[in-house]
């Protein structure tokens, strides 16, 4: 079972000054009895070393982080626009995880230009940040679109305001896949979670309900 952490735009210390306690408790706690095989960070990390430290104690393989457009003026100009991530599944079929910040994406957080950018790269599940409003959608051409929104909540013209990320879980077995997406609510202290079923089938990615 694969386990990857989908998270991003944290823009510390423009727009947020640290990470909240409670997502550094949660992801402590999600990483108890196994690490987390791939770290997929969506960009506009801008400066939080202490916070990627973290990630890094808490993956057992890479941390992919990607270039955000505010990356560019006071960030890590040197991350790439994509990443990407091919598993291996039973009877030698695989899934391609693609990561990007979505910034190049118009109208701010198009699904159907999301789907579009992916179909070009050739992925599968694709991984984008930028608006700070989490979603979690399968397309008609059976393409799961990941936006973890903002780790901090951070402002932006379309955001959530919700400290949120997501955990992705795929069975490369039985090719079963588990999206849970976690949100803290600031007043209670609470995290929320919402789960999401899917399955890889007939070489691409279904409901599985």
């Amino acid at each position: 079972m694969g386990k990857y952490l989908v998270i991003g735009d944290s823009h510390i210390p423009r727009r947020a000054t640290d990470i909240a306690v409670e997502i550094y408790d949660i992801i402590t706690e999600l990483t108890q009895n196994k690490l987390f095989d791939y770290t997929f960070f969506t960009g506009d990390l801008i400066k939080a070393p202490k916070f990627i430290d973290f990630l890094n104690l808490k993956t057992k393989n890479n941390v992919f982080v990607v270039i955000g457009n505010m990356d560019y003026f006071d960030g890590n100009r040197d991350a790439p626009l994509y990443q990407k991530l091919e598993l291996n599944l039973k009877n030698d079929e695989k899934i391609v995880i693609g990561l990007t910040h979505g910034a190049q994406i118009q109208p701010r957080g198009d699904r159907s230009q999301i789907e579009y950018l992916a179909t070009e790269k050739n992925y599968n599940i694709i991984i984008s940040g930028h608006t700070h409003h989490e979603d979690i959608f399968l397309t008609d051409k059976g393409i799961l679109l990941l936006n973890p929104g903002s780790v901090t909540g951070a402002w932006s013209f379309v955001a959530s305001g919700i400290l949120s990320f997501i955990l992705l879980e795929i069975d490369e077995i039985n090719k079963q896949i588990q999206v849970i997406l976690y949100q803290l609510d600031k007043k209670s202290g609470n995290i929320n979670e919402f789960k999401y079923f899917f399955k890889w089938k007939n070489n691409q990615i279904q409901n599985k309900f």
